[in-house]
């Protein structure tokens, strides 16, 4: 794929390439578009606040529950 500017398509170009499923042209890791220029969601070790995460650790752990929600005891988890 090739650009405006007929520049090979890379992630963090402001275009959705292939293989890229958003490209916001930024470095913010923390926003919807990772910098790997997938949608952030919920257990994929990246924290997003704007997604609703209170956390992100990929997984269970003993600071952050599966389902992105701080762990605390009594939560069932």
């Amino acid at each position: 794929t090739c650009t405006n500017d007929c520049e090979d398509a890379a992630c963090g170009d402001g275009f959705t390439g292939p293989g890229e499923e958003c490209d916001d042209a930024n470095t913010v890791d923390t926003d919807s578009c990772t910098n790997a220029c997938t949608i952030a969601e919920c257990g994929d070790g990246t924290f997003n606040a704007l997604a609703g995460e209170q956390c992100d650790t990929g997984g269970e752990s003993v600071t952050c529950d599966a389902d992105c929600t701080t762990a605390s005891c009594g939560d069932g988890t």
